[in-house]
Formats: C-alpha cells, sequence, structure tokens
C-alpha cells in the first residue's frame, strides 16, 4: 500500500529518513493512507465518505493554510488522531484561513 506514497516522497526529493518517518506514520493509519493515495493519483480530496478525525477531514484541513495541500493536509489528520491537543493548537495558533 505505501509503495504508492514512497514513491511520491521519492519524486520529490524527500531524504530518505524523512520519507521512512512519513511512511511510518501512514502505516500506523491506513484509512488515512489510502486516502492520500486517492489524493496521489488525481489530485482531488474525496468528500463523501472522507476519514474524518476531530471534525476534519483532508479538505477542510488544505483550506486553512497554503502550506496544507496535499501531504501537508493528511500528515496533520494522523497528528489530529496521535495527538489531537496538538494538533488543535497548531491549527488555532499557526494557520491563517486563506
Amino acid at each position: 500500500m505505501n509503495d504508492i506514497i514512497r514513491q511520491f516522497y521519492e519524486k520529490n526529493h524527500l531524504p530518505k529518513p524523512i520519507i521512512d518517518q512519513k511512511i511510518a506514520a501512514f502505516s500506523r493509519h491506513s484509512d488515512i493512507a489510502a486516502e492520500f493515495e486517492q489524493w496521489i493519483s488525481d489530485r482531488t480530496y474525496k468528500i463523501q465518505d472522507a476519514v474524518t478525525v476531530e471534525g476534519y477531514n483532508a479538505k477542510k484541513l488544505s483550506v486553512l493554510s497554503e502550506y496544507l495541500n496535499g501531504d501537508g493536509a493528511f500528515i496533520l489528520l494522523i497528528e489530529l488522531r496521535e495527538n489531537p491537543r496538538k494538533a488543535h493548537k497548531r491549527i488555532e495558533q499557526d494557520f491563517k484561513y486563506k
């Protein structure tokens, strides 16, 4: 499953340790990984039946900041699931609406 994600990061020239870290995070959340793979394939966010964590889905996160397009939105979904307090703080303090 994570081959598509790994190839995406390799094509974007991320360092191997960063790729490995991101792959490990996606491996813990196969539902988010599957949705990210879909985004990699067609560059669209799933709307219907999208993975929702703490009231957010990838599409909703992507409109919070220009830095949350694609990868950033899905990584933040993982952070919302693993450490919701920290993720909410980031959202409330760091991201300005577009």
